[in-house]
């Protein structure tokens, strides 16, 4: 299963239109973001690239496209997905579906694959001490009518614990920092605790996750952003 730092690392910034996730998404096309993602031992272990293609005005709300490209340590080309966020009233929501891998999704791709999930939010205006909304997403993948495996994450616990200066490979930000639980379920069950950090007219700027115990699993950084 993917980490959710390389799935809301996508999670950018705005300042464009009146009726906008204008603090937190970047709704413009062409925009383009690079984040990395290193182990516990500081070692590289991927890229993520990120440009928004798109963006529509439907049913009373944006909607944001964009083409990802995950690379591996040595600058390969590991696999190619599409994203899509919406943006209503002041809110950023995207599909919990995304947090499974697209490069194992797409090796389901003769298979009866059903996911069922939730959207994750992020509003325009944050402070400290607010609660977001929780979700969880379920993938269960069949073969001739046969299950074979059954995948699902759930993150709880979600909120806005404080308001950090944090300094990446793109630069030093003035942040909101939020905090969550996340458990996810295949054959085994794993608990894990993660923290991001958000600026305004950014985006995210630094993921951690860290095991049950508190130890740090891996960390995601921005490395440059283009406008």
């Amino acid at each position: 299963m993917k980490t959710i730092a390389s799935v809301i690392s996508v999670f950018i910034c705005a300042y464009l239109y009146s009726q906008s996730c204008n603090d937190f998404y970047l709704q413009k096309k062409g925009i383009e973001f690079e984040y990395a993602h290193y182990n516990n031992k500081n070692k590289l272990e991927y890229t993520n690239s990120t440009r928004v293609t798109d963006v529509v005005l439907k049913d009373g709300g944006w909607i944001i496209q964009t083409d990802n490209v995950s690379t591996d340590n040595k600058g390969a080309t590991t696999h190619q997905w599409k994203q899509e966020y919406r943006c209503k009233d002041g809110v950023l929501s995207f599909d919990m579906n995304s947090l499974f891998d697209q490069k194992q999704m797409s090796e389901f791709k003769d298979m009866e694959v059903q996911v069922v999930s939730d959207k994750l939010e992020i509003p325009s205006t944050l402070s400290v001490g607010q609660a977001l909304n929780n979700g969880s997403a379920t993938m269960s993948v069949s073969n001739q009518g046969m299950r074979i495996m059954t995948m699902s994450a759930t993150i709880t616990n979600r909120k806005v614990e404080s308001k950090e200066s944090i300094t990446v490979p793109a630069g030093t930000f003035d942040c909101f920092k939020i905090t969550y639980n996340i458990e996810t379920k295949s054959i085994f069950t794993v608990q894990a605790t993660a923290a991001e950090w958000y600026a305004k007219g950014v985006g995210m700027i630094k993921q951690e996750s860290y095991d049950k115990k508190g130890k740090l699993a891996g960390y995601t950084v921005l490395n440059r952003f283009k406008q």
